[in-house]
């Protein structure tokens, strides 16, 4: 377990290491041809500054908390939590895809979770100049200044994050798209920006009202869904009720009446989807 000290301790040290490694992503927006490995599939791609940054963060923090554990995108820290440990929750780049082609919307995650609960969150976006922070019931903030949710209670003020090239996977394919229809024509907009991170931090900060995926890491989640809470909004299931850090299929929303609408809507197209196929 972690008191306030430490947990104070970790944050100052999270943030600082943080810092160094934004120096990395730009040294690799700068870099014209940079070397990329696909993990699986096509899509699946990571590149040696995602190495350097994760292995930065983790030789960081294990040298000042021995005693901690890593659930790491990139390395063989472990995907699992710790049994009581504090344990790293870290995505070095997301976005990989986009920092490949030099897109500017990228960002380093790193979460800590306590007794399965979160209680650190950071997002950087380096080249947006952008660092989102949390401490679990400290508030959320950005560049230092406090963040909120904007609140937005109906669909049609709502600007949603929906991320289709999630269809890669052909268990959500058929979902994904249909879920896209129903939210276009109902909300503000539709906007797909190829970093889950980054687009919940958005939600934080009131640029986003909404976002549902599936099938991604807790990576990709965790830090992003204390920024969240601790700005005003909820992070839910995918099929409602509490979501799990490990298995983080979700509804993320500036409000609590809009996330039970963006459920409402994805209840009615699974059950829509189940009947047409019998």
């Amino acid at each position: 377990m972690c008191d306030d000290s430490e947990i104070k301790e970790a944050y100052e040290l999270a943030v600082k290491l943080v810092k160094e490694c934004n120096e990395i992503v730009l040294e690799g927006y700068r870099t014209a041809s940079k070397r990329v490995e696909v993990k699986g599939k096509h899509w699946d791609l990571v590149t040696e500054y995602d190495r350097r940054v994760e292995d930065v963060l983790i030789a960081g923090i294990r040298a000042r908390f021995p005693h901690h554990k890593f659930c790491a995108e990139e390395s063989s820290a472990g995907t699992t939590l710790g049994a009581g440990e504090p344990t790293w929750i870290i995505d070095p780049i997301d976005g990989t895809v986009n920092f490949v082609r030099g897109i500017q919307f990228t960002c380093i995650s790193v979460a800590l979770v306590v007794a399965g609960e979160l209680q650190i969150g950071i997002i950087s976006n380096p080249a947006g100049d952008e660092l989102y922070t949390a401490i679990k019931g400290q508030g959320a903030f950005r560049n230092g200044t406090r963040i909120r949710t904007r609140r937005s209670e109906q669909l049609k003020d709502a600007l949603v994050g929906h991320e289709f090239s999630i269809g890669s996977y052909e268990p959500i394919r058929n979902a994904l798209f249909e879920r896209g229809k129903r939210f276009i024509v109902e909300c503000l907009g539709l906007r797909a920006f190829g970093s889950a991170a980054l687009s919940l931090a958005y939600i934080a900060s009131g640029q986003l009202d909404a976002y549902s995926i599936q099938f991604l890491k807790p990576w990709d989640i965790a830090a992003g869904a204390l920024l969240i809470t601790e700005a005003g909004g909820i992070v839910i299931g995918i099929t409602g009720g509490k979501y799990d850090i490990m298995k983080p299929d979700i509804i993320a929303a500036c409000s609590e009446v809009l996330g039970q609408r963006v459920l409402q809507i994805i209840q009615e197209v699974d059950r829509d989807l189940q009947c047409s196929e019998k």
